[in-house]
């Protein structure tokens, strides 16, 4: 539900900001509105391209290491959950990576260690 409220902010923002624009480039005349154009798409495009730098450098985490400790005592409770959490396919189409998890949980008194490590969905059908 958040992230649909982000979406429309965005959507609201974009439109808001395209308004603006026809605007002002109406007032200040074509000439000095083709220019200022050309230096706004010029700093859109190299934010673009950092942003995709960063994205092929970031990775989809893909392969991560996953490393838990809990304790418990008394009537504490610790529920951890490592490994993949979703089915979708990595990036490229090549076969999955697992990831490596690795969970220690130490109990005393009446403490309760849920564990749950690995692959959470089912594998998807071709």
């Amino acid at each position: 539900m958040v992230r649909r409220r982000w979406v429309w902010a965005g959507a609201g923002l974009t439109v808001g900001a395209v308004a603006g624009l026809g605007v002002y480039f109406a007032v200040v005349g074509l000439d000095r509105a083709d220019k200022l154009a050309s230096v706004v798409g010029a700093l859109v495009a190299v934010v673009g391209l950092a942003l995709t730098v960063y994205g092929l450098v970031a990775g989809s985490g893909a392969g991560r290491r996953v490393r838990q400790d809990a304790r418990a005592s008394g009537r504490g409770r610790v529920h951890q959950v490592g490994g993949n959490q979703t089915a979708s396919p990595p990036a490229g189409g090549g076969t999955d990576v697992p990831d490596r998890v690795r969970q220690r949980a130490r109990v005393t008194e009446d403490g309760e260690v849920w564990q749950v490590g690995g692959d959470q969905d089912p594998p998807a059908r071709p």
